[in-house]
Order: C-alpha cells, then structure tokens, then sequence
C-alpha cells in the first residue's frame, strides 16, 4: 500500500478517490500528533478560532449537531459545551482520530463514527447545525460534500467552517502558498522527516476555490454565505452559511 510518503500529493488532490485514500493515511501518520502540531502551524490560535465560529452559532435548545472531519473532536467537545442538550457526532474518515476523540472525550455524550463527508448517515432535512474544522479543503470533492451538507441540513439549518482562505489576488495567494510551504515543510521534517506531510497544507490550498469562488461553490450547492470572519491576516477564515430555499 502505498504511504503519504511515496504517493505524489498532485495525483492525490486531483482526483476524488486518490485523495479520500490520501487522506486516510495521511491522517492515520499523523495523528499522535495532530493536535500539537495544529497549535504550532496556527502560532497556538486554532482553539479561539474554533471558540469564535461556536459563538456565532445560533441559540437553539437542543439542535441535531453532526461535526465532519472532526479529526480528535474538538469542535464537537466545544458544541457539547454550547448545546448541552444536543444530539452531537462528530465523523471522520481515519479511526485512528476517532479512537483519540473517543479517549479525550469519554463521557461527554458525542458520538464519534467513521464515514465519509461525501455520505452522511443522517436523513434529508434532520441535522440544524454542521460544523467542519478544516474540512472544505479535505473534502474529497467539496461540491458533493457540499450538496451532502444542504440535503442533511433541516430550513434555516446552519453549516460552519473553520478553514485556510485562499486570497482572490493570485500574487497574495502565491505568497500564502510559499510561506505555508515553508512553514509546513518545516514541521514535517521536524515530526515526521518529510516535509511532504504538512506541506499539503500549501498544496491542497493552491487547489481550492479563491474567496470569492468559493462562495459561488457554495451558492450552486444551495448553501448561502451570510458570514465570513477572516482571521491570521486572511489566511484564516471562519464562513457560516445557512440552507437556502425549502
């Protein structure tokens, strides 16, 4: 089996498959130390952002909250604390996340399952709220998973993503993706002797919808952008957007 080592990241983000089959071992490699490396990349601001884009969630009693790769569960331990009474699962692709979500937070009442963005469990029109921490660029294929999210998604339902923001200027968005390569491929030589391995950062944002794309990404799917906060000097950005139409 080919490894995150050996398997060219180009062929991998270019193509569904390859890269929800990129993905999992890249993730799997990574793990063990996925949360201390997310602080070191986001220079320890990862957790506030992630606080912010829970803030501006909607005050509801007790919503239907699903989290997509929700990777070591976080986000999802941050909804419980929002929504004491909400039913919460968090989805990822890679077991060896979930296995460290379901450590961290034993007892919390989440639900940690593995699946694939592209094909969730829930039924059309049962889940009001769905979050993602840098999902939109690991989606396999963003606008299926998007049109995923408006069929799960109940009317007025809200989706929010926590995500690098690629600059609609090409000369700030080749600056972005050199420093984070640089940045990147220094802590995967650092952690893992590769520096492959978090320079996909650079590389899956080199390939994503530019702001303003993006947003027509998301209109064509059915979801509206009605928020977008950018954070670290708009490499960051924090998007709400809520179900558009019946």
């Amino acid at each position: 089996m080919e490894t995150p080592r050996n398997l060219k990241v180009g062929a991998a983000l270019d193509e569904p498959d390859l890269k929800r089959a990129y993905n999992e071992r890249l993730f799997t490699e990574v793990a063990p130390q996925y949360d201390r490396i997310t602080r070191i990349l986001s220079f320890g601001r990862d957790a506030a952002w992630k606080r912010v884009l829970v803030a501006r969630l909607p005050a509801l009693a007790a919503p239907r909250c699903v989290d997509v790769a929700c990777g070591t569960g976080d986000l999802a331990a941050l909804l419980r604390d929002r929504y004491p009474a909400a039913r919460i699962t968090g989805i990822d692709l890679t077991e060896s996340m979930l296995a460290l979500a379901r450590e961290r937070h034993a007892g919390r009442r989440i639900e940690f399952e593995q699946g694939d963005m592209s094909r969730l469990p829930d039924g059309d029109g049962s889940v009001d709220i769905l979050t993602g921490g840098y999902a939109l660029r690991n989606a396999p294929d963003l606008p299926a998973f998007l049109r995923e999210a408006r069929r799960v998604l109940k009317p007025g339902g809200v989706a929010a993503f926590l995500d690098f923001s690629k600059s609609d200027s090409r000369a700030r968005a080749a600056l972005d993706h050199f420093l984070l390569k640089i940045w990147g491929g220094f802590w995967g030589l650092a952690f893992h002797r590769d520096p492959h391995v978090y320079g996909y950062i650079a590389d899956s944002l080199d390939r994503f919808p530019a702001r303003r794309r993006l947003r027509e990404v998301f209109s064509a799917a059915g979801l509206t952008v009605r928020e977008g906060r950018p954070r670290f000097f708009g490499m960051i950005e924090i998007l709400l957007a809520d179900k558009a139409g019946p």
